[in-house]
């Protein structure tokens, strides 16, 4: 059964989930998650190694890899049309002038349309540092697989939303779901398509900023303030983009906040003041993130982290009813499985998606024979000066061998011709004559001349016939002549049989004449016989071999090794082999 593999990978760590099954129909047959220690992240190979230590049981290549959407440049921009293929040829000019800091071509741009109910189209544009996807890219590299989708987190959670039913759904809804360094906001019209986006840079995460790192306490806490800009928080002092990079590692998150702790960690080892301040910070930014796209709907559901009293902080703060969110699926052992890295899965299994996919320009994925393009290529054209190179040997020798063979034809010519001119010279010489460029004796009795020269004209047409390239052949038989023979021969020996019968199959080959056997054609014909009114079939077969046998164009012996019983009931099929002599038809076959 074919399956997926949705790998989400951001700094800290790593969630994946494994589907079986196709895009309608499919379950969880893996799921789990992964946090890196500060040795892990001082080297790409040692995150691979722990990659692919969980990953070695896939098999396949239906892989989608989700990165954070934290640290990519994200804005809507309104487009005349909505043709996709339109869109892409335009999109990285109308984008530039919002890199600011970046360069056009030190990013990697996807897009995908809003339904956001404005008579133009709106598309949201993220652009992906192309640093952070070679980065991903050299991990799964290194991890022995290569993802033929880079999709953001920001997707693949629409893409796990909309594994819920289409009923289960009123006509606005938003989806908050709580990662480990970032929260992802997604807003559904009433076509449940994506009407608007937001990246929240605070996660779960943020709680483990107080812990302990290398033995000294980290004194940064969480922010409780209502002006945190939420590009600021990803932002360094000049407006660039901040330099997460741990050890020539980087993958977009916070690595300020240490390493090394999970989800059930981090929640035994926090204070509920430490909770409350989180609560907080996420309902703040989240105002913020309602209140400019204008969404007054109800409820907002709560994906992710499951945090204590959350739901119930937000939904008193922000005034709106805020509902946890279970998908429906469970993996084994009752494992619920994590949202973004389930969304992947989906999107690898070809379930509905918006189509982002950043593995574009020098990251394209290669498929099939283009892995090995420009190994083939130079394959190729080495093959063709082989070939170019033999083809010309082959004509040189060809001509060669035709020169040769004119000389070899005319002489063999010259010397039929002596020997016919010997042949009219018999009346002049009754008495003594002599073969006289053949023979060297003189002695040779008169009733002996015409056997001798008899044996030169014979060997003059021998070699004659070596020379042309027809010597041992006796007019062969061809393959049609023997199916000729064949069909009349059955269709007078079938003639009376009160049954039907049919030819399933035809093999022919031709052999030439041998010091032991007549140059003949071998053919295997299979026949099927059905019963006829009787119901019998008794004897049918052995008749059909005896009558063959007899016949004047069959050399050897006829076989039918076994009959077998055919697909209708009480019919049989059986494998006749029969050896077809291969003389000229004119001919009397048989003395």
């Amino acid at each position: 059964m074919a399956n997926s593999l949705g790998i989400h990978l951001y700094s800290h760590g790593f969630d994946y989930v494994v589907l079986e099954g196709t895009a309608k129909r499919y379950s969880v047959s893996d799921s789990g998650s992964v946090c890196f220690s500060a040795a892990d992240v001082k080297d790409v190979k040692n995150v691979a190694k722990r990659i692919a230590e969980t990953s070695k049981g896939f098999k396949g290549n239906q892989i989608c890899l989700s990165l954070s959407s934290s640290a990519v440049l994200n804005r809507e921009l309104g487009l005349p049309f909505n043709n996709r293929d339109k869109v892409a040829q335009v999109i990285k000019f109308e984008i530039e002038s919002e890199l600011y800091h970046l360069n056009v071509d030190d990013v990697i741009v996807d897009f995908f349309e809003l339904d956001d109910g404005r008579a133009t189209s709106t598309m949201s544009v993220n652009a992906l540092d192309k640093s952070r996807l070679a980065t991903a890219l050299e991990i799964c590299e290194a991890a022995s697989f290569d993802p033929p989708i880079v999709d953001l987190s920001i997707a693949s959670l629409f893409n796990a939303i909309k594994v819920l039913p289409e009923n289960s759904r009123t006509d606005h809804e938003a989806y908050l779901h709580v990662g480990a360094e970032s929260s992802q906001l997604v807003v559904l019209s009433a076509a449940g398509m994506v009407s608007a986006t937001r990246t929240i840079p605070l996660g779960w995460l943020e709680l483990a900023r107080n812990f302990a790192v290398n033995g000294d306490e980290v004194t940064v806490t969480v922010t409780d303030s209502e002006d945190i800009d939420s590009e600021v928080l990803d932002t360094d002092t000049d407006g660039d983009l901040a330099d997460d990079s741990v050890g020539g590692f980087e993958l977009g998150g916070d690595t300020s906040v240490p390493f090394g702790n999970n989800f059930e960690t981090v929640m035994n080892n926090c204070s509920h003041a430490e909770q409350q301040s989180f609560s907080r910070a996420l309902e703040s930014e989240l105002r913020r993130a309602l209140t400019a796209l204008n969404y007054a709907g109800s409820p907002l559901y709560l994906l992710g982290a499951q945090i204590d009293g959350l739901a119930d902080d937000l939904s008193a703060g922000l005034s709106i009813q805020v509902a946890p969110l279970d998908l429906g699926l469970m993996g084994p052992n009752d494992s619920v499985p994590h949202t973004i890295a389930l969304g992947a899965a989906l999107r690898a299994i070809g379930a509905e998606s918006l189509e982002m996919n950043f593995r574009q320009e020098e990251y394209r994925y290669a498929r099939g024979v283009e892995r090995i393009e420009g190994p083939l290529t130079w394959a190729m054209v080495g093959l063709v000066f082989y070939f170019a190179f033999g083809m010309a040997i082959d004509i040189k020798l060809s001509q060669q061998k035709s020169a040769d063979t004119a000389v070899m034809y005319s002489r063999a010519r010259q010397k039929v011709q002596r020997l016919n001119e010997q042949v009219g010279n018999i009346e002049d010489y009754p008495d003594s004559w002599v073969i006289k460029n053949d023979f060297s004796a003189n002695d040779v009795p008169q009733e002996e001349h015409i056997h001798l020269l008899k044996r030169s004209v014979d060997k003059a047409k021998k070699d004659l016939d070596q020379l042309m390239g027809e010597d041992e052949i006796e007019m062969p038989q061809s393959c049609l002549e023997a199916w000729r023979l064949l069909m009349n021969y059955l269709e007078v020996e079938m003639a009376d049989y009160g049954g039907k019968w049919m030819i399933e199959s035809f093999e022919f080959t031709s052999f030439n004449k041998s010091a032991n056997e007549p140059a003949h054609v071998g053919v295997k014909f299979g026949i099927t016989i059905f019963p006829d009114s009787s119901g019998q079939l008794i004897g049918r077969f052995d008749r059909l071999q005896r009558n063959l046998q007899a016949q004047d164009f069959t050399v050897g012996q006829v076989e039918i090794p076994s009959t077998e019983p055919a697909s209708i009931p009480e019919a049989k099929t059986a494998i006749v082999e029969v050896d077809i002599l291969a003389i000229n038809p004119n001919v009397s076959k048989k003395s």
